[in-house]
């Protein structure tokens, strides 16, 4: 019994050194943790309740959005220094997905929507475009005019 409770400490140790590691060479970055998070199942619902006081939107590049994207949601393409918030409301939730491995690219468009125009009202869809369809919920293309 002792060796396994010390296992376990000696695993606990090895995780938090590796994520320091990772975090001090810069594969984790430090603003991730500042970012909330919404589940997807937690935005399906708020799709379904009809309200009005969120918005999703699409970090992905126009291209990427108009193959396919989270039903209702606005592209607003993920820069690595954007330049403006576009229109962009700042009285509604906003609800930001990618599609990358790490979200990185929703946690980026998030982190600079809060510190460069002071939006407060921000998260990120976890599992981001990914997740989302592989649990099979609403989507849609952009209609060709």
């Amino acid at each position: 019994m002792k060796y396994c409770q010390k296992s376990r400490f000696v695993l606990k140790d090895l995780i938090i050194m590796v994520f320091t590691i990772a975090l001090i060479a810069g594969a984790v970055p430090v603003w991730a943790a500042e970012v909330e998070h919404a589940s997807p199942q937690e935005v399906k619902k708020m799709i379904e309740s009809k309200k009005t006081d969120f918005l999703i939107v699409d970090a992905q590049p126009k291209g990427v959005y108009d193959v396919g994207h989270i039903k209702g949601a606005v592209s607003f393409p993920w820069n690595a220094d954007l330049k403006s918030a576009g229109k962009l409301p700042k009285d509604k939730l906003l609800l930001i997905y990618c599609d990358c491995a790490h979200e990185e690219d929703a946690i980026s468009t998030a982190t600079q929507l809060k510190e460069k125009w002071g939006y407060t009202k921000v998260k990120t869809i976890e599992g981001g475009w990914s997740g989302w369809v592989t649990l099979g919920y609403p989507t849609e293309k952009k209609v060709k005019k």
